[in-house]
């Protein structure tokens, strides 16, 4: 009789572990990169990544299919940006990617906010939040940084709707700041 409890006991043990191991997976961390293998983050797995990115130094997530959140980051060769862009400083990279990045139009619509950020491994770092209305009366929300390092300058933006912006926006800021360079 014990050896039958003893069987049961250890088959409910398995199917509690498996159980427990298959709700981790689901919440578990994945490293997205860039196609040149420059740069990378970890978001949950549930995030998309956009593979239609045309810049192999680019990476644009989706916190789901409709958008509702979106991480984009950028990096720019310091060497290449310097001699063809003239781009020799934070301030002048802040400057371009106001006027021609994705978010240049919240820029121009919206209220700037400098905020205090800090990211490992940059030695620079420019961070603003960006708060617009737009024409359907929704209110949206930018994190932007530009941070430089010794090798390159990185663009990096989160944008979303006011109310899903707010709910994520304090993990995102601690996932952004521990971008990896390879």
């Amino acid at each position: 009789m014990n050896g039958i409890k003893n069987k049961i006991l250890c088959m409910m043990i398995i199917f509690i572990a498996m159980i427990a191991a298959g709700c981790h997976g689901k919440g578990e961390e994945v490293e997205f990169m860039d196609a040149n293998g420059n740069f990378s983050i970890k978001l949950p797995s549930s995030w998309i990544q956009d593979t239609g990115v045309s810049n192999n130094d680019m990476i644009v997530l989706y916190s789901n299919e409709q958008r509702d959140v979106i991480v984009s980051i950028q990096r720019y060769d310091r060497e290449i940006a310097e001699d063809t862009m003239g781009l020799n400083s934070l301030e002048k990279f802040q400057q371009f990617y106001k006027i021609n990045s994705i978010v240049s139009t919240v820029y121009a619509q919206g209220e700037v906010e400098d905020v205090e950020y800090s990211m490992e491994g940059m030695k620079n770092i420019a961070a603003q939040e960006v708060v617009s209305k737009s024409s359907d009366n929704t209110t949206v929300k930018a994190f932007c940084v530009i941070a430089e390092n010794d090798a390159a300058y990185y663009t990096c933006t989160i944008t979303g709707e006011q109310k899903i912006y707010n709910k994520n926006i304090n993990k995102l800021k601690e996932v952004l700041s521990k971008l990896e360079e390879k």
